[in-house]
């Protein structure tokens, strides 16, 4: 489950996380009100889960109400990789003299969280990674337990921190592992956490992503349940399938067994320099059916030319994964010009291997997923693929 920014900032200040003041807009008419009471000048963000708004316009500063209301009937309703803008974040403005980067992610090659750390905030944190490896510090969580106070503050001096500003860092990461323990998430991260001239740290954004098998446990979180508008969602949503639209530039589908390995690929697919258009994750003990909507879902995808399907078959069943995906080049035998990689192990992963060489479907056996995305690339640069005849984009 996604969290809007706006509750995930509502989850933090729970947590006793410090957020900027802010109100959700949506209509123009709020829009003056909202801006006055903040302040008159404000920052104007569009609640949508995909990344990259700032780039596409949908994060903008308003000096006056009046700007505010014309800022907020230019962004209501714009559509952005399949989803339509119905709600806006006005937020004060904050006096910013330092930005950082704090996350904890789960970590399925590991099947532990992992916290990260940077002074390089407010910035794609896979461009750092990728760019300046060493300014981004790192620590394993424990599996099931808090952290202790201790190794916050060893990750904080590793990134370079000391004094108040390493004492406020260490107090925000563990007020953030506190509520990724409790909420059963995937993902709890900020970035920027802004370092305020006033000699606050304040979480100036959010991101939340609750692992949806555990979402029985919390149904205080029932009422965030989101209707999609892309079609390519909608379909997904009625086989039990989490379709996420990347990037309206992406040309790689990514479908994998489970949230957590959803995102590892498509960091690495990043990482190696490809660029993800969409992410579906099958969950477990998905049927044949499943696997083959999955893929049709994914051809659907505006852009794509490549696929690449990450499957452990403990839950999942490798042989059942792969009658899916021979479904579909039955069903499609122009889908077999596309670039697909699938890598996939675990309960009968003989017999699903044996059957997708049948069909001439590139296999990795035991390499890893590095390994399977550079297959993928190389594919790619040799056939560029594209839209398969009767599959229109959905989003």
């Amino acid at each position: 489950m996604y969290l809007y920014e706006y509750q995930g900032k509502e989850l933090f200040n729970q947590q006793g996380l410090a957020i900027p003041r802010g109100e959700v807009i949506t209509t123009p008419a709020a829009a003056r009100e909202a801006a006055g009471r903040l302040g008159g000048r404000v920052v104007i963000k569009a609640q949508v889960r995909a990344g990259g708004r700032g780039k596409a316009g949908l994060v903008k500063i308003a000096s006056c109400p009046e700007a505010a209301a014309k800022v907020a009937g230019e962004m209501l309703g714009v559509t952005y990789r399949g989803e339509t803008v119905k709600q806006l974040l006005f937020e004060e403005v904050l006096d910013i003299e330092q930005e950082f980067y704090l996350g904890i992610s789960l970590d399925y090659g590991h099947g532990h969280p992992v916290m990260l750390l940077s002074t390089r905030g407010g910035i794609d944190i896979e461009e750092v990674a990728r760019r300046e490896p060493a300014a981004l510090a790192r620590t394993v969580l424990p599996a099931t337990t808090l952290p202790p106070l201790y190794l916050l503050a060893e990750l904080g001096r590793r990134a370079g921190l000391m004094g108040k500003k390493l004492l406020q860092v260490r107090d925000m990461l563990w007020r953030m592992a506190q509520l990724f323990y409790r909420l059963d998430a995937l993902t709890v991260e900020v970035n920027p956490a802004a370092w305020c001239r006033d000699g606050r740290l304040v979480a100036a954004d959010a991101k939340v992503i609750i692992d949806d098998a555990a979402l029985d446990r919390h149904p205080e979180l029932a009422s965030w349940s989101i209707v999609p508008d892309d079609p390519c969602q909608l379909e997904a949503q009625k086989y039990n399938l989490g379709y996420v639209r990347l990037d309206t530039a992406g040309e790689i589908g990514i479908i994998a067994g489970g949230a957590g390995l959803c995102l590892a690929t498509m960091d690495t697919v990043i990482r190696l320099g490809g660029r993800p258009a969409s992410f579906l994750d099958l969950g477990g003990g998905i049927t044949a059916e499943q696997m083959m909507v999955a893929m049709e879902i994914t051809l659907k995808t505006a852009g794509i030319k490549g696929i690449i399907v990450n499957v452990y078959g403990g839950i999942n069943n490798c042989y059942t994964v792969a009658q899916g995906i021979t479904a579909i080049l039955e069903k499609l035998p122009a889908m077999q010009r596309l670039p697909l990689v699938v890598k996939m192990r675990g309960h009968s992963q003989e017999e699903g291997w044996s059957l997708l060489e049948k069909y001439g479907v590139t296999v990795i056996k035991t390499g890893t997923t590095a390994e399977a995305v550079q297959k993928l690339l190389l594919q790619l640069a040799v056939n560029e693929g594209g839209q398969v005849d009767g599959y229109p984009a959905c989003g």
